[in-house]
């Protein structure tokens, strides 16, 4: 925390004293979210976020990251989470220009080996070459340990685009290549695999087509063990999961519903949605009933249903129902960006 001080009032310091960034624009950004949420008990959180931008080509980063406080409040110690300097343009005059940061990183390369990688050092980023796009990272993580990763993308042919991602946090050396291929405009067929050196695999295969207008058909299989983590895999189970098996699924937008279901062989379950939003009084209610089911015990898992409205003052809210639960929700909430 010492250090991260000592380096904002040296980059105060560069500000006062340089013309060139006196003469730049400052940015600043952020959110502030509250909400109050009754489901067995009241309560609710608040979040904070802050940043701040300096120049064009030249940005300077102060973050004070997310910081979130259930009621009752207590008064909150804001702490500096991120610090870091950014330029964008060429090393050498004539060359491709690219991104380098300085300080706080945040790579995301590969859902299955570089997905939100928090750490300190020095990053380039969108070098690109022709057809060819790459970047890498240098850095340490919380522990001192040494953290470093690069990609290299190529979109060679026109609708086919292949990457190669390697990470080696501390002593792990993890691997992954990913391509997508679009043989036409309402088809994607994409795949990745995934390794740690001298340990467990990964793959996953996804295609999806759209039949019609309102209308898209998936398919897709993986074998992802449980036993495959990577340091920097993607935790979040929407995007990545682990399990053997095929999954199948659509999505059909007619008559102002949305109605979307997907198998997961490897769950046995079935998650399905199906949304509408409501016009009553000249106010659009959002309401939505969603559950997953499992077919191997033929019950259900989970099934809420939700109404929300977003008033023109900016409040938004929300009443709902969880049937698995019995137990009703509502919550009211603000966000200012600024």
């Amino acid at each position: 925390m010492k250090r991260i001080i000592a380096s904002l009032l040296a980059l105060l310091m560069l500000v006062t004293v340089t013309p060139v960034v006196m003469a730049a624009n400052m940015d600043f950004s952020g959110k502030i979210t509250t909400e109050a949420t009754q489901v067995e008990d009241f309560g609710g959180t608040s979040e904070i976020e802050l940043a701040a931008n300096i120049g064009d080509n030249l940005k300077a980063g102060l973050s004070f990251g997310n910081q979130e406080n259930a009621f009752p409040w207590t008064p909150w110690n804001l702490e500096v989470k991120g610090l870091w300097l950014e330029t964008n343009g060429a090393l050498i005059p004539g060359t491709p220009e690219f991104t380098t940061r300085i300080g706080s990183l945040n790579a995301n390369y590969s859902d299955f080996i570089a997905s939100g990688i928090k750490t300190t050092g020095i990053s380039m980023d969108q070098l690109a070459m022709g057809p060819v796009t790459l970047g890498g990272y240098y850095s340490l993580d919380s522990a001192g340990n040494p953290d470093r990763g690069a990609y290299v993308k190529a979109n060679l042919v026109e609708g086919i685009e292949a990457q190669a991602t390697v990470v080696k946090a501390d002593e792990e050396l993890s691997y992954a290549v990913s391509t997508a291929v679009q043989p036409i405009e309402q088809a994607e067929v994409s795949g990745t695999y995934a390794a740690i050196h001298e340990g467990e695999q990964a793959y996953r295969v996804d295609g999806k087509y759209e039949v019609l207008e309102g209308l898209q058909v998936r398919a897709g299989y993986q074998d992802v063990p449980a036993e495959f983590s990577p340091s920097h895999m993607n935790t979040d189970e929407d995007i990545l999961e682990d399990g053997t098996g095929f999954t199948v699924g659509a999505t059909a937008n007619q008559y102002g519903f949305e109605v979307a279901a997907d198998y997961a062989d490897y769950h046995k379950t079935i998650d399905y949605s199906v949304a509408r939003t409501l016009n009553v009084a000249g106010m659009d209610f959002n309401a939505e009933l969603a559950g997953d089911f499992n077919v191997e015990n033929s019950e259900a898992t989970e099934l809420e249903a939700s109404v929300g409205y977003n008033a023109p003052n900016g409040l938004e809210l929300s009443v709902g129902y969880d049937f698995m639960e019995k137990q009703p929700k509502a919550s009211a909430g603000l966000e200012l960006q600024f």
